[in-house]
C-alpha cells in the first residue's frame, strides 16, 4: 500500500460493524469517523449463505455511509474470534517457510478435524526462546478462505480495495501499541473479551510470546480463567508480579468489569484509548463513540492504523 494513503478499518461482529477511518491531509494523519451500525438480525458465519451475511453487512455499512461518506477505498476488517483457530506449538526453528506451513495445516486438521485443513488460509509468527518460555514456539492462526472470498466479493461490489484481514485481538494490539510506547517493554499483559471468548496475549518487548483464545459459556467465568492463565507453570514461566502494563479492551468494558478483576488478580488494568495518539476531525469531539466508547473500536482502529 501507498505510504500516506487514507485507510479505513471496520470490526465485524455476529450483531454490528464498526467503522474508523483514518485519512492524510496538509501533512498528518487525523481520524476522519468512528461509527457503528446494527444488522436487522443476528449473523452466524457458520450456517448462514454468504449472500445473506452480505446483505447484513451491507445494510450497516450503507447506513454509515449516509452519515457520512468513506473518503477510503482502501478497506481492512477485523473478524470475530468465531471465524478463526488457533494454536501455539513448539517448532524446530531451522524449519523452511514453506515446511512450516505444511506442519502447521497438519496440526490444525489433528485439532480441529471438522476444518478444512487445505481451504485454510494460515498466519503465523515465530516466538524464539526466552526466559519465559524456555523453547522456540509458533503462534498460528487459521480461517477458511471461504470467508475471506466472502469479504473480498463486498469489496468489489463497494468498490473498495482490501488490504487486511484480522482477528479482532491481533487487530487490537496494533491500536495499542500505536497509542502507548510502554507497550513495546518489558512483559506486558493484553486482555480481550467478547460476548462468547476469553482472549489472553502476552508479549515480550512488543513481541507475541503468548496468544490463547478459550470459550465462555458466560462472563463469570472470566475472573478464574484469568487467574490461572497469569500464574507460573512449568511451560511458562510467567509471575503476576513480573507483568509491567495490563490493558483490557472489548466491547462494554464498564468499571465495575475492570475493578472485579484487578481485586481478583492484583493487577491494574489500562482500559486503553485506540485514539489517544491521533488528532480527530473537530465534529468527532460531539460523537459518542470516540468520547465514550472508544475502546471497544481498538480492532477497527487497529486494522485502519496497520501499514504492514
Amino acid at each position: 500500500m501507498a505510504a500516506f494513503e487514507n485507510h479505513a478499518g471496520i470490526t465485524v461482529s455476529s450483531s454490528k460493524i464498526q467503522l474508523v477511518e483514518i485519512a492524510f491531509k496538509n501533512g498528518r494523519f487525523y481520524l476522519n469517523n468512528a461509527d457503528e451500525a446494527y444488522f436487522d438480525e443476528q449473523v452466524n458465519f457458520e450456517s448462514d449463505k454468504g449472500t445473506k451475511v452480505t446483505a447484513q453487512i451491507q445494510g450497516a455499512f450503507n447506513e454509515i455511509l449516509i452519515k457520512k461518506k468513506l473518503q477510503s477505498r482502501l478497506v481492512s476488517f477485523a473478524l470475530p474470534f468465531d471465524l478463526f483457530s488457533t494454536i501455539q506449538i513448539p517448532y524446530d526453528n531451522t524449519m523452511l517457510p514453506q515446511d512450516i506451513e505444511e506442519e502447521l495445516r497438519w496440526e490444525f486438521s489433528i485439532l480441529y478435524p471438522f476444518l478444512p485443513a487445505k481451504e485454510l488460509a494460515i498466519q503465523f509468527i515465530e516466538v524464539e526462546k526466552n526466559d519465559l518460555t524456555g523453547y522456540n514456539s509458533i503462534i498460528a492462526i487459521a480461517t477458511p478462505r471461504k470467508f475471506i472470498h466472502l469479504f473480498l466479493d463486498f469489496c468489489s461490489v463497494n468498490n473498495l480495495k482490501l488490504n487486511f484481514i484480522d482477528n479482532i485481538h491481533t487487530a487490537s494490539e496494533r491500536a495499542l501499541t500505536v497509542n502507548y510506547p510502554q507497550a513495546l517493554r518489558g512483559l506486558n499483559l493484553s486482555v480481550y473479551f467478547s460476548s462468547k471468548h476469553l482472549s489472553i496475549l502476552f508479549s515480550l518487548d512488543g513481541k507475541p510470546i503468548y496468544f490463547k483464545v478459550i470459550p465462555l459459556n458466560d462472563a463469570g467465568e472470566i475472573p478464574t480463567l484469568l487467574y490461572e492463565e497469569t500464574k507460573q507453570r512449568d511451560s511458562f514461566k510467567i509471575n503476576r508480579n513480573s507483568i509491567n502494563n495490563a490493558f483490557i479492551c472489548g466491547d462494554e468494558i464498564s468499571e465495575t468489569i475492570i475493578r472485579t478483576l484487578e481485586n481478583a488478580l492484583g493487577i491494574d488494568f489500562i482500559r486503553f484509548n485506540p485514539f489517544d495518539k491521533i488528532d480527530p476531525e473537530p465534529k468527532l469531539f460531539d460523537n459518542k463513540y470516540y468520547v465514550e466508547k472508544n475502546n471497544s473500536f481498538s480492532p477497527a482502529a487497529g486494522v485502519a492504523m496497520r501499514l504492514a
